[in-house]
């Protein structure tokens, strides 16, 4: 588990050029990308991709970001297999319009400390619910001084919590005529993970049931976990506010969660189960090596979804 400055040797806190992920970015870069691999090394990737320069920059900090691509030896950037199974067009949900996408690209964010660190930071890190700018900026500043010691400038780190929110809170629109780009909003804040406080004074990290969650996420989290902190046996408690946990990650609270928790053995064939004997709440991995489980867990999540959301 991470625990010193060379632990976190890739945080970045910009790329994004201010703008939140977009809903049809990610299938437009991939369906690019198949044919033009140095697409965004090109001067002309922003013409390419129907954006503004800026924009195209971000696109390319996004797929990173998510998972989705990857940069090759060559410089160039390539779709990963998680990307392929989603974004391809027969893949299980290529223009990001599922429940299930929502929550795994969020997932996928969150999860990593490179390359999005303010949002790693939000949700596993951060100790209170509520948090305004400056109260979370002064606790990623004092993070950093303590773990990484690479510390960014005041105004590179306010643009990061400004695009994190704007991920997760709708903002009123800054003109009556914005371009179709500006138009496109953020899968994320769908999920309503993050509230505008009724006096907008500051923001809450909303907790609840997630009733909209695949019980396979929360396997998959749980498994992540897991192997992150190399113990085949975690404790309720882990799971619910650990680090990278999923009770954390999806903000849910403990009824849910548990409730989750009880569905582990059959959603991964065996693989996992809840126990709770002697009063003492835990999750069992019987093998934390199942190289196919996490993709069969990601597969089962889309599975579940009936109906495009």
């Amino acid at each position: 588990m991470p625990s010193s400055s060379q632990d976190w040797p890739n945080i970045t806190f910009s790329g994004h050029e201010t703008f939140t992920l977009r809903s049809n970015w990610l299938k437009k870069a991939f369906d690019l990308l198949q044919d033009i691999p140095d697409l965004f090394r090109r001067d002309d990737a922003f013409v390419l991709l129907g954006v503004g320069k800026n924009m195209a920059q971000s696109i390319r900090f996004w797929g990173r970001a998510t998972g989705l691509f990857e940069r090759t030896e060559t410089g160039d950037m390539r779709a990963t297999e998680l990307g392929v199974a989603l974004l391809a067009d027969n893949g299980w949900d290529p223009f990001l319009v599922t429940a299930a996408g929502r929550w795994l690209l969020h997932y996928q964010i969150v999860s990593n400390p490179d390359p999005a660190f303010t949002w790693y930071y939000t949700f596993n890190v951060l100790k209170r619910g509520d948090f305004t700018v400056n109260s979370i900026r002064s606790n990623i500043i004092d993070f950093i001084n303590r773990k990484i010691n690479k510390m960014p400038s005041e105004n590179t780190l306010n643009r990061d919590i400004d695009c994190m929110v704007r991920c997760y809170v709708r903002t009123p629109a800054r003109s009556l005529v914005q371009p179709l780009e500006e138009l496109l909003h953020c899968p994320l804040l769908d999920l309503n993970l993050i509230q505008a406080l009724p006096d907008q004074s500051g923001y809450r990290l909303a907790s609840g049931a997630q009733p909209d969650l695949p019980d396979a996420l929360v396997a998959l989290a749980a498994f992540r976990q897991a192997r992150w902190q190399q113990r085949a046996t975690l404790s309720f408690n882990d799971l619910a506010y650990g680090e990278r946990s999923p009770g954390r990650i999806f903000r849910l609270d403990e009824d849910s969660l548990l409730s989750r928790l009880f569905l582990l053995e059959e959603i991964t064939g065996g693989v996992a189960s809840y126990s709770d004997s002697g009063g003492i709440r835990q999750v069992i991995w019987r093998d934390l090596n199942q190289s196919q489980l996490e993709r069969k867990l990601i597969e089962s999540a889309f599975a579940s979804e009936n109906t495009y959301a």
